[in-house]
């Protein structure tokens, strides 16, 4: 379903964070969220989950209001993938896992079969299967971001948003992850919208770039077409070499000490 943002402002108090952002996004594509720190892209996120309201302009979902949306349907359309996964209680990693089906599943009834049957494939294509008794309390920093993704792609949403989701994975499960979600977009018309710091794994991966700075959207289109060293010379403040690398197949950057 189509996402649509209409002059949508956002503040803290007095701060602005989002600033009169407006943009169309289209379901069935990998969006890619880049930018400095501070530029609010996480507040993005949180203003395109419902987690916020905007204190200007709107943002639909479909032909619906997004805060008119009920919170259990959004939750059965929008899985996000935070940062920061935090939790004090010693749940288990599978139990952590079916969190995810929590919205599929009507009120005082267990799981059921098909609920297990998702939650062992997202367990399995998160490469976590082996962990499932574990308490998640006890895991490293890059196997909880990998249970908190098994259980995203458990609760099965046409939508996914991912938050630096990668940000403490090894490259090799960095990779596995984003060829997971490209593989969804590609095969389920899943739309996905991922903030990102490296730019060419965002290369490799996303077919469409967001570049925000202070709050404001300086230039979003296909990644061919963003992805170049005026748009890294206005958001960054680098100077940068785009050159399209044959081994990954995709637009690639180099930096200039």
């Amino acid at each position: 379903m189509n996402l649509r943002l209409e002059q949508v402002g956002f503040c803290y108090g007095d701060q602005k964070i989002i600033d009169d952002l407006s943009m169309d996004l289209p379901p069935g594509l990998f969006y890619g969220i880049l930018g400095p720190n501070g530029s609010g892209k996480t507040t993005l996120l949180d203003l395109l989950t419902g987690h916020r309201k905007p204190t200007d302009g709107r943002i639909l979902y479909g032909d619906r209001e997004l805060s008119d949306v009920p919170r259990k349907q959004l939750a059965k359309e929008m899985a996000l993938v935070p940062q920061n996964f935090y939790v004090n209680f010693p749940f288990r990693v599978r139990e952590v896992v079916m969190m995810g089906r929590y919205p599929h599943i009507p009120r005082f009834r267990p799981p059921s079969a098909e609920d297990d049957r998702i939650v062992a494939e997202a367990m399995s294509a998160a490469q976590i299967t082996d962990y499932a008794g574990c308490f998640v309390t006890e895991l490293s920093g890059g196997e909880k971001q990998r249970v908190v993704f098994a259980r995203a792609l458990a609760q099965n949403t046409p939508l996914l948003l991912l938050d630096e989701a990668t940000s403490s994975m090894d490259i090799r499960h960095s990779i596995q992850v984003l060829n997971l979600v490209a593989q969804r977009v590609r095969a389920e018309k899943q739309t996905a919208l991922a903030v990102m710091q490296d730019i060419n794994l965002a290369g490799m991966y996303c077919e469409h770039l967001i570049f925000m700075k202070h709050g404001r959207i300086v230039c979003h289109g296909p990644t061919q077409q963003v992805l170049n060293p005026d748009t890294l010379r206005r958001v960054f403040e680098v100077e940068t070499k785009v050159y399209d690398e044959p081994f990954s197949g995709s637009a690639q950057v180099a930096f200039k000490k």
